[in-house]
């Protein structure tokens, strides 16, 4: 990490220039683009609620006075089938000209650190099925696959009159 890097809670003030970083974040990842009209607010409103929210949280890597990176995330409890709380990352981002300097394993870190003294025993984060990148560096720290997210998209529908199930209809694996 560059030294003189601090890592910290948000404060409400820096919602809005992290939410700028998050703008970024979505541009540069594949098939990403800027956030709708308005959507750059809403982000940053909800980062400065961080700051102080008992659940979700967001860690800032700051340097010479300007945020870098950052992390975020929340406790989840759950549905009840895990013991709960469940610790939640949801994006860690770090700019561009600051990385390979280690920013990023000290934001996991702290967020790792921040969640287990919040009482979290299980800590989860989603990851592209198509970013081997990602889910490696992930599996750096521990973390192991244990599910699969399936997603539908009801542009997707295939003429059948059921969004997102094709003509045939679904197949039974049972049949398979």
């Amino acid at each position: 990490m560059n030294t003189g890097t601090l890592i910290r809670r948000i404060t409400e003030s820096e919602g809005p220039a992290v939410a700028a970083l998050w703008n970024r974040m979505v541009q540069e990842i594949p098939d990403g683009g800027p956030l709708p009209p308005g959507g750059e607010a809403r982000i940053g409103r909800m980062l400065s609620t961080a700051a102080w929210h008992h659940q979700a949280f967001c860690l800032v890597a700051v340097l010479d006075g300007d945020v870098i990176g950052y992390v975020n995330g929340a406790l989840d409890h759950g549905d009840g089938l895990l013991p709960p709380p469940m610790g939640r990352l949801e994006c860690l981002y770090v700019v561009p000209a600051h990385r390979g300097h280690g920013t990023g394993r000290a934001l996991a870190r702290a967020a790792f650190a921040h969640l287990k003294a919040c009482g979290a025993g299980t800590l989860r984060i989603d990851v592209g099925a198509d970013d081997p990148r990602a889910r490696a560096y992930w599996e750096g720290f521990g973390f192991e696959a244990d599910t699969v997210t399936l997603s539908r998209y009801e542009d997707d529908a295939a003429g059948s009159g059921v969004p997102g199930v094709g003509p045939a209809g679904p197949a039974d694996p049972a049949e398979s």
